[in-house]
C-alpha cells in the first residue's frame, strides 16, 4: 500500500446537531453558504479536500504552513459572516491540523495522521485552531500567528499523549520575527560604509549557548549601528542567511552591502575564543580578521576592539576613536548580562507564545536583582511587560504603570541607552497622549542609533500620528534600504501614509503586503471609501467590527492624533459607509 507524508486538516460545525434540530432547512442552506468559502480557500491554499460527511471536512495539504494559513483565513471569514446575524443563523467552526505519514487506498487516506487531526479538532476552541506539536514545529515563526500551550491531550482511539497548541490571534510585538523570505528592496550601488553582521556560530559543545552567540552578535551590530557612517543592514535581515548556503558575494548584492562580519564563538566554562572576520562582498577576500582567548567577564572589551578595527578599516582610525563617545554603560556583573541576553531570546519568541513573554520579564527581573543599575535590563523589562499586557484581554493598568517605571529607571541610570528612549517614546504616545515627551524620546532613539529598523520604523508611525506624512515616507524608505526582506512593520504605515496623502489606490495596493490585516482593517475601509469602493468599504468595516471587536468610535478612540481635525475627519469619513 503507497505511504505518503502530508498535512491533514480536519473541520467541524460546533453544536451542529443542535442547529439540525431546531430547523433542518434553514442550517443546510447556512452550511451550503458557508461550505463554498470554505472549499474556495482550501482549494486557494493548494488544498484537496478527500472526507466530507454531513458538517464535517477533512482536507491534505503538502505544505503545513498553507494548511495554517487556509484554517486562519477561513476562522476569520467565519467571524465576519457572523457578524450582525442572530445566534440562531450564526455558524461556528473548529479546525484541527496535524501533519504525519499516511497510507492511500481508493483515493482516500488513513492512518493516525488522520484521526489525529480530526481528534485535535474536537478539542479546538469554538472559532479556534489546534495544531500537533509536529505541524507547530514546522509552522512556529512561518506564518503570522500566536500560539497557546494546550499541554499533552489524551485523545480518543489515540494510544499515545498528544502535545498540542492553539492557534491565536497575532499577538505582541513582532520585534524580531522574520515573517518573510522575499527580498522586496533592491539596491542598485551600495554605499561605501555599508555592511552587514552576521550571526556568530556557535563553536561550543553546549547547544543551549546559542542565545549566547546571538546576543554577541547584536550587542555588536547594535554598537555598529550608532555610528553615523555607516550603513548597518539589520540583524532581521542578515540573521535570514543563518541556515542559507549563500556565498558573502550573493549575500552581498541581495543585501546591497560592500562589507560583511562574520565569525565564531566557542565557550568552554569560564574562557571562551571569538573569532571575527571583515570580508569584502566584491571579491570575498578578508581584509580585517583577528582571535580573541578570554575569560567570559572580558566580551565587552572584545566588542569594544572588534569594532573600532572594523570602522578603523572602513572609514578611518580617527573615526574610530570617536565610537568610546556613543558607547551605552555595560553591566558590572557577568551574570546580569547573560540573564539579559536569555531574557531577549525568550523576548523575540513573545509575539509566538504568552509563555515566552513571561519568562522574559522572569529573566529581567532576575537581571536586576544580580545587578540594580543594569539600564538594560530595566528597559526590557519595560518593554516585555508592555507586550505581555498585550496578550491580556483586559490588561491591568498596574502592568503599564509598572512598565513606565522600569523604563523611567533605565533612563536614569542610562541616558544614551536608544532602546530605552523607543520605549519610553511608545508608553508616552500610546497610554499617556503626551505628544511632546513622546516626540522628544522618539527623535533620541533615532539619533542614537540611526541604522535601527524597528527604532525607525516606530519613529514612523509617531510622524504619522503628528501628520508629517511626507517625513515619514523618508525614514520608511530608509529603514527597507537596512531590511531589504521588509515586511509589516514597513508595509503597514506605508500604507497610513498614502492613504493622509490622498492616494488611496496605492494605500490599497500597500495594504494587499500587509499579511496580518485586522489592525488595520479600518483603514483599508476608509480607502475603500475614499476611492469611491462604497460596497469593498462596508464589506471591509464589518470585517473591522468582528475582527477587533471595536466599533467606529473605540477605534477613533485609540488613535494618538495630536490633531483633532484628523480624529473628526476619520468619524466623518466612517460613519458615512
Amino acid at each position: 500500500m503507497e505511504r505518503k507524508l502530508t498535512t491533514i486538516f480536519a473541520s467541524d460545525v460546533v453544536g451542529f446537531s443542535k442547529m439540525m434540530g431546531e430547523d433542518e432547512v434553514k442550517t443546510l442552506k447556512i452550511l451550503n453558504e458557508r461550505r463554498s468559502v470554505i472549499d474556495k480557500i482550501i482549494d486557494e491554499n493548494g488544498g484537496i479536500i478527500f472526507g466530507s460527511a454531513g458538517d464535517s471536512v477533512i482536507a491534505e495539504f503538502s505544505s503545513p504552513i498553507k494548511a495554517s494559513e487556509a484554517a486562519i483565513a477561513i476562522q476569520s471569514k467565519m467571524r465576519t459572516m457572523n457578524q450582525d446575524q442572530p445566534d440562531s443563523d450564526q455558524m461556528t467552526f473548529r479546525v484541527g491540523i496535524n501533519i504525519g505519514d499516511v497510507m492511500i487506498s481508493d483515493n482516500n487516506l488513513f492512518g493516525d495522521a488522520v484521526n489525529i487531526a480530526a481528534r485535535l479538532e474536537a478539542e479546538a476552541k469554538p472559532s479556534g485552531i489546534c495544531v500537533s506539536q509536529t505541524l507547530f514545529d514546522m509552522i512556529n515563526r512561518k506564518i503570522m500567528a500566536s500560539f497557546e500551550d494546550a499541554g499533552e491531550l489524551e485523545l480518543k482511539n489515540i494510544d499515545f499523549p498528544v502535545k498540542a497548541f492553539h492557534v491565536l490571534e497575532n499577538k505582541g510585538t513582532p520585534r524580531f520575527t522574520q515573517d518573510s523570505e522575499t527580498i522586496e528592496t533592491v539596491v542598485k550601488e551600495a554605499e561605501p560604509g555599508s555592511l552587514a553582521v552576521m550571526f556568530f556560530k556557535n563553536l561550543s559543545n553546549d547547544e543551549e549557548q546559542e542565545y549566547f552567540c546571538e546576543g554577541f552578535s547584536e550587542d555588536l551590530l547594535s554598537m555598529l549601528s550608532r555610528y553615523n557612517k555607516l550603513v548597518v543592514i539589520s540583524s532581521h535581515a542578515s540573521f535570514a542567511y543563518r541556515e542559507k548556503s549563500k556565498t558573502y558575494k550573493e549575500i552581498g548584492k541581495e543585501l546591497g552591502v560592500r562589507y560583511i562580519i562574520h565569525g565564531s564563538v566557542r565557550k568552554l566554562g569560564p574562557r571562551m575564543r571569538i573569532n571575527a572576520n571583515l570580508v569584502s562582498t566584491d571579491n570575498e577576500k578578508s581584509i580585517w580578521s583577528n582571535n580573541f582567548d578570554l575569560k567570559v567577564d572580558e566580551v565587552f572589551d572584545v566588542q569594544d576592539k572588534i569594532a573600532e578595527e572594523i570602522v578603523a578599516t572602513i572609514v578611518g582610525r580617527v573615526e574610530a576613536d570617536s565610537l568610546n563617545s556613543i558607547k551605552t554603560k555595560r553591566p558590572e556583573n557577568m551574570d546580569s548580562y547573560d540573564l539579559v541576553l536569555q531574557g531577549l531570546e525568550y523576548a523575540k519568541k513573545g509575539n509566538v507564545i504568552k509563555e515566552n513573554t513571561r519568562k522574559a520579564v522572569e529573566l529581567f527581573e532576575k537581571a536586576i536583582e544580580t545587578e540594580p543599575s543594569y539600564a538594560r535590563a530595566h528597559a526590557w523589562r519595560a518593554c516585555s511587560l508592555s507586550n505581555l499586557a498585550d496578550w491580556e484581554e483586559d490588561p491591568d493598568p498596574k502592568m503599564f504603570e509598572s512598565a513606565i517605571e522600569s523604563a523611567k529607571k533605565a533612563l536614569e541610570l542610562d541616558p544614551s541607552e536608544p532602546e530605552v528612549h523607543r520605549i519610553i517614546g511608545a508608553l508616552k504616545l500610546w497610554f499617556e497622549r503626551d505628544h511632546d515627551m513622546a516626540k522628544y524620546h522618539f527623535e533620541k532613539a533615532r539619533e542614537l542609533c540611526p541604522s535601527d529598523v524597528f527604532i525607525i520604523s516606530r519613529y514612523a508611525i509617531m510622524l504619522i500620528y503628528f501628520c508629517e506624512f511626507d517625513k515619514a515616507l523618508s525614514e520608511l524608505e530608509r529603514a527597507k534600504r537596512l531590511d531589504p526582506f521588509s515586511h509589516d512593520l514597513l508595509f503597514a504605515p506605508e500604507a497610513i501614509c498614502q492613504f493622509w496623502m490622498g492616494d488611496y489606490e496605492k494605500s490599497l495596493q500597500t495594504f494587499k503586503k500587509v499579511k496580518v490585516k485586522k489592525n488595520y482593517l479600518f483603514y483599508i475601509a476608509l480607502a475603500h471609501k475614499k476611492n469611491g469602493e462604497d460596497e469593498l468599504a462596508a464589506e471591509k468595516l464589518k470585517e473591522a467590527h468582528a475582527m477587533t471587536g471595536m466599533d467606529n468610535d473605540s477605534f477613533i478612540g485609540s488613535q494618538p492624533f495630536n490633531n483633532e481635525e484628523k480624529l473628526s475627519e476619520l468619524k466623518g469619513i466612517l460613519d458615512s459607509i
